[in-house]
């Protein structure tokens, strides 16, 4: 007896749920159909807005593409999910980049109306071919394949090209709701000017949407235009990024005025390389409100807010994914790089904020199968795999560096500046206090010869007096940060107290853990964790040492060999962690210099340990090496030098790097430890630099020996 077969049936109900669930928003509908244009090799498409202004009106969406034939309209428009863009993802006439590929556009016309008029014609054709579907039939509990359209045969309305007639629209269609529409669609498409590498070598010379708003009473349409003006020459910086072809990233950040020049390696968590990526470039315009002081002669105050005020509505790092916008990336409500959630609490700190409102660029993703970067169903955002996971570090990572790049670039702006108030100034390292007294004395002197002063000598004065005040406000800008990092030092001592009576505890569980019958494997992990702990009790005893002995705030003569084998112990098993060898070399053991806090040289020692071994570690060096050499300059002057063989400094940042934010290390991922996020900031060595000068003493980098890439020198007077 012959077995019945059976198959799926499919629901027309399905067709209503369509519209709504694949396509969310209005905006995301009409953006649909005007890719299927784009994607149909068209050069102009009219949009008509037709007694929109309440519901049931219409709209009509005319482009002058290719159109279809009739075998074209069966098996393609009206085929769900057909599968022609992805077996042809190139259009035949231009050869451009379909933006669709799972063929459910089309119901964004179910989602806008009731009804759909389809009008098509080729270049070929005598007459034009009309469907009028009525989404109103796709009624739940009938068959979707019983439901049919008749096709119509109809003079041609024009040489070649699709009309999509949407009556019965759904939603009232407001001048204001039209041009919101009308600005998500021109930023549809990645604009050219934005990016080089977009090549343009066929006759593809240019897309162009129209908007027309067409009332009851009209006779004629009335355009809608979209007002935009040119900011992106006016940006204080600029950042420029892109994935090379071994999986590293790179970052460029310029800026004219500031003298900021740099190029920057991004890596991936852990060192890793973003293996996901090959082809992405990303450039961003940044910049700071209310201060055209710092763009030179290039901008107006009136010209940076008119930009404040657009930064509310239009800025934000848009992602483009082959050419076409990918909502929500880049509104207003969106942060997907993460630098609003990163820095809202103190971004402020530095005076470089870095939010969405400071910045205005796109990132360009290439993707020509769509398997690497999908969209989810709702065609609104990508869904987040690994690929988009990458992407979004990357670029957030690159931020956090360009920040830190920038702070150092105003820093060095600004001491630029004041030198160049004075005619004959010269650089001083003076204390708040000696500034103080000085302006006090300075106007003293004003009250007591105010009758006898020419005007030149009270210009003088005068820009004395801004030049002191400014410096003194930069100075009161470095100790709010060194509050910030003062009371981190004391949560930090809190915590390495309350860790110690954690102790026994640990290692009393440890122990019994050993006396159990346990596997090998077993005891080697838990060999493993002792092994941990003691390295971390080492950390947090050596830490809680130094900040108590330096609670009492005395100083005492330091002998620096003794400082330096007690830090070489401590560090010892960190370095044996990251195959570092560590040696000290003492050229003279007459090493007492002048009375400084214990704590200080923890600090000191810790931060060029970090430094060299972050060094080493991005270097990939079998062994890394790390030496400390003392001696005696001369009877006054003690020196240390204290050499890596990692990746290097390139000498023109020598100077730069004891400058306040200035790092070469790539910043950590939004998502990691507090911890993690403090490493790279920029600070480790300018507050290496300031506790060396106040003791009177210099740090700078000097030409390393043979097989070392880095040398930091210190000199201090002896004792």
């Amino acid at each position: 007896m012959d077995q019945k077969r059976v198959g799926f049936t499919i629901d027309a109900g399905l067709i209503q749920r369509l519209g709504y669930e694949l396509v969310g928003r209005a905006e995301t509908a009409v953006s649909e159909l005007i890719k299927n244009a784009y994607d149909a090799d068209a050069r102009n498409v009219n949009v008509y807005f037709k007694n929109s202004n309440v519901i049931g009106g219409a709209l009509e969406i005319c482009d002058d593409g290719l159109g279809m034939d009739e075998g074209q309209l069966i098996n393609g428009f009206m085929r769900i999910s057909s599968s022609d863009k992805i077996h042809n993802p190139i259009s035949p006439k231009y050869k451009r980049q379909r933006a669709g590929r799972k063929g459910i556009g089309r119901f964004a016309t179910q989602r806008l109306g009731e009804e759909l008029v389809i009008i098509t014609q080729t270049a070929n054709s005598d007459n034009a071919l009309k469907i009028t579907i009525d989404w109103n039939s796709y009624i739940s509990d009938a068959d979707l394949t019983s439901i049919t359209f008749p096709i119509e045969v109809i003079p041609k309305l024009q040489k070649e090209g699709t009309i999509l007639r949407i009556n019965k629209l759904r939603d009232v269609w407001t001048i204001a709701s039209i041009k919101r529409v009308y600005r998500y669609v021109i930023d549809l498409f990645q604009p050219n000017y934005l990016s080089d590498r977009i090549a343009n070598d066929s006759e593809d010379v240019y897309f162009k949407t129209n908007f027309y708003k067409q009332d009851t009473n009209d006779l004629f349409c009335e355009p809608i235009f979209n007002e935009q003006i040119s900011i992106f020459d006016k940006a204080l910086a600029t950042f420029e990024g892109y994935i090379d072809r071994e999986h590293i990233g790179h970052v460029l950040i310029k800026s004219e005025s500031l003298e900021l020049d740099d190029v920057i390696d991004i890596v991936g968590n852990d060192n890793q390389v973003y293996i996901k990526l090959s082809d992405v470039h990303f450039k961003i315009y940044y910049f700071i409100y209310n201060r055209p002081l710092y763009y030179g002669d290039r901008i107006t105050n009136q010209e940076l807010n008119s930009i404040q005020n657009l930064s509310l509505t239009a800025s934000g790092v848009r992602l483009y994914r082959n050419g076409f916008r990918v909502l929500p990336y880049g509104e207003a409500t969106d942060d997907w790089t993460k630098v609003d959630r990163r820095w809202s609490s103190d971004s402020g700190v530095i005076n470089v904020p870095l939010s969405n409102k400071n910045l205005f660029g796109f990132v360009e993703i290439q993707d020509s199968t769509g398997m690497l970067f999908e969209e989810t169903s709702s065609r609104e955002g990508l869904i987040e795999n690994e690929a988009f996971n990458e992407l979004s570090d990357f670029v957030h990572k690159s931020l956090v560096v360009a920040r830190q790049r920038l702070a150092s670039a105003l820093t060095r702006f600004k001491k630029r500046r004041n030198a160049d108030i004075l005619e004959n100034d010269t650089e001083k390292d003076t204390s708040i206090n000696e500034k103080l007294d000085f302006l006090d004395k300075m106007i003293n002197d004003s009250v007591a010869n105010l009758n006898n002063d020419n005007q030149i000598d009270r210009n003088k004065r005068f820009y004395e007096g801004k030049q002191i005040v400014h410096e003194l406000r930069g100075q009161l800008e470095e100790l709010s940060m060194l509050r910030v990092l003062a009371g981190l030092g004391l949560s930090i001592g809190e915590f390495t107290h309350e860790i110690k009576q954690y102790r026994p505890s640990i290692y009393g569980q440890i122990h019994q853990l050993l006396l159990m019958s346990l596997s090998e494997e077993a005891i080697s992990r838990v060999n493993k964790i002792k092994y941990n702990f003691d390295n971390l009790f080492v950390y947090t005893d050596y830490f809680r040492k130094t900040i108590t002995q330096n609670l009492d705030r005395r100083v005492e003569s330091i002998d620096i060999l003794e400082i330096i084998d007690d830090f070489k112990r401590i560090i010892k098993k960190d370095a044996d962690q990251f195959g570092i060898k560590f040696d000290l070399v003492a050229r003279s053991f007459d090493m007492t210099i002048i009375p400084m806090h214990r704590s200080e040289w923890s600090s000191i020692l810790y931060n060029l340990y970090s430094n060299a071994k972050k060094a080493i570690v991005r270097a990939k060096k079998d062994i890394g090496i790390i030496r400390i050499v003392v001696g005696n300059l001369n009877d006054d002057t003690a020196f240390i030098d204290f050499e890596d063989n990692g990746d290097g400094i390139p000498k023109k940042n020598w100077e730069r790097v004891f400058d306040a934010f200035f790092t070469t290390t790539s910043p950590a991922s939004f998502g990691a430890p507090t911890d993690e996020q403090m490493v790279g900031t920029g600070l480790g060595l300018k507050i290496v630099k300031d506790i060396i000068v106040y003791y009177k003493g210099k740090i700078y980098l000097v030409p390393p020996e043979n097989n070392f890439s880095t040398c930091f020198r210190i000199e201090l007077p002896k004792q």
